[in-house]
């Protein structure tokens, strides 16, 4: 599995499902005055236009994927199925990140050939942390969801709506609710990080230093990724510049500037996901030597089963087990990924599947 740049849609702004580790106050509030809007509620939200998200995909390479995420419920814009279709059709992978809030039967008919590589739920939970109303609307989608889409899955904050329970017939554990890099006030701060970063997203796989998970906006805007609800870093706009440029620009560089200083004031230094610079640096040179093994083959069969299964680059100490057992015969490459599916690791980085 290569790693891939991601380009999320935010196909709305001012997202009525109203989730509370989602700060979408801050977000509506900075997303009006970049743009001298008065008038954005959750009864009126902003809205990507087809025509506006087809100028903007016309500049993104066919190799980054797009995810229809970024701070808001996809479904709120009416036009999100012919958005994914289009994309779909165009060449890129696809993944979605739903409420279902705002989806129709009508949608899953237009959607239900897209081969997506993730179609993920947040479902209702029974304290309404999500504002998902579950009435015979919706249960219909959702089940039509998972009669139509293979391998869906499902994540929530706290315990499962009793209604979804019995249609699921399954129990699903909450997940841990991420402060937002310091966003959602109501949740502890991450410790402070100093010194040069980087961004542990945007380098699992291929140890590349840029920040490439980025998020598009209804006006084209680009920011620089789904933690920042406050809209600090905005990288460019797709309606003026192509995607390449996004990351050679000089907003661009201030950023980088900023994450490579000691104390630079960035989001990015209250982020879960940010490592120091210096655990980039080993990994590369991990990688470096886990190439220079002698057997070629298993080096590479090995290193893309971690990042298939575990999406990450291997660790050496596991890497160097495994290889072992493998160039002595006493494990088969399908012995090991059996191992590592069977593991904790695989558990906790694939999401449970909801189909019946």
């Amino acid at each position: 599995m290569e790693c891939m740049a991601k380009m999320e849609i935010s196909t709305n702004v001012a997202c009525r499902v109203q989730c509370d580790f989602c700060p979408q106050e801050s977000h509506i509030e900075q997303y009006s005055t970049n743009n001298n809007l008065e008038n954005i509620s959750y009864g009126q939200p902003a809205q990507m236009s087809f025509d506006t998200f087809k100028k903007c995909l016309s500049t993104i390479p066919k190799s980054v994927i797009i995810s229809f995420a970024g701070y808001t419920e996809p479904w709120l814009n009416p036009d999100c199925s012919k958005m994914i279709v289009y994309a779909y059709e165009k060449g890129h992978q696809i993944e979605v990140f739903t409420t279902l809030v705002g989806m129709k039967l009508i949608d899953l008919e237009l959607i239900k050939y897209v081969k997506f590589n993730v179609f993920h739920l947040h479902l209702p939970d029974a304290m309404n942390i999500a504002k998902i109303a579950v009435n015979s609307a919706y249960i219909n989608v959702l089940k039509k969801c998972l009669r139509d889409i293979p391998n869906v899955t499902g994540m929530l904050m706290v315990n499962l709506h009793p209604k979804i329970k019995k249609i699921l017939n399954i129990d699903i554990l909450p997940d841990e609710m991420n402060n937002r890099a310091g966003n959602l006030k109501n949740l502890k701060p991450n410790a402070k990080q100093f010194g040069p970063l980087s961004c542990n997203r945007s380098t699992k796989l291929d140890l590349v230093d840029v920040v490439d998970d980025n998020v598009l906006l209804p006006n084209g805007d680009v920011s620089l990724c789904h933690n920042d609800y406050g809209l600090q870093n905005i990288i460019g706009n797709l309606l003026e510049l192509n995607y390449d440029s996004l990351f050679t620009n000089e907003k661009y560089q201030k950023f980088h500037k900023k994450l490579k200083s000691q104390d630079g004031n960035l989001i990015c230094r209250f982020c879960s996901e940010s490592i120091p610079e210096s655990e980039l640096t080993n990994r590369q040179n991990k990688k470096l030597n886990m190439k220079n093994m002698p057997d070629s083959k298993v080096t590479n069969q090995l290193i893309k089963l971690y990042e298939d299964c575990l999406f990450r680059f291997p660790d050496m100490d596991g890497f160097n087990y495994l290889y072992d057992k493998l160039i002595n015969h006493e494990l088969s490459i399908f012995d090991v990924k059996q191992m590592i599916e069977k593991s904790s690791e695989y558990d906790s980085v694939h999401p449970i599947k909801l189909n019946y």
